[in-house]
């Protein structure tokens, strides 16, 4: 009973690792965003990420090579999400608002 109390809570790590904080920027296929909503999550992931780098205000030397990979990533997204959707259809989308204030907070970095 033990192990496999110990067996399906390593099963449940792995499970939560991989579906919930296993996503990583870089990683966003950006033919596979099919809708607004897929976009703006897109964004908002990318934004996410950037903001732990610039932090303490600055972006770090170590840190530079990914930002600027990150950059990119964001002009990928942005032209997919120009020429499939319209604006409106991403502002009604659950994240519009956390991507555009940390998107507002990036502008300077950029």
């Amino acid at each position: 009973m033990k192990n496999s109390f110990i067996i399906g809570g390593a099963l449940m790590l792995c499970f939560t690792a991989t579906s919930c904080g296993g996503n990583k920027a870089l990683d966003i296929n950006v033919a596979e965003l099919e809708t607004a909503c897929e976009v703006v999550d897109a964004l908002d992931l990318i934004a996410t990420e950037m903001s732990v780098m610039i932090e303490d205000g600055e972006v770090g030397a170590e840190e530079e090579e990914e930002f600027g990979k990150l950059i990119n990533k964001i002009e990928e997204v942005d032209e997919i999400a120009r020429t499939k959707f319209e604006r409106s259809e991403a502002e009604e989308c659950d994240k519009w608002e956390s991507m555009r204030k940390k998107s507002e907070e990036l502008e300077p970095f950029m």
